[in-house]
């Protein structure tokens, strides 16, 4: 199946995705995890 969208129909989801990512940012429990020593946000899995 393949999807098709139109660039402006991309152009709103990414805002989508850039609203979430200041929402989740701006958490108290988001920044206090962000400061801990085990935060990572490396893709490598070990």
């Amino acid at each position: 199946m393949e999807i098709k969208l139109t660039t402006s129909e991309i152009r709103t989801i990414l805002q989508g995705c850039q609203y979430t990512l200041q929402l989740v940012g701006s958490s108290k429990d988001y920044r206090r995890l962000q400061s801990s020593e085990y935060f990572s946000t490396s893709n490598n899995v070990v």
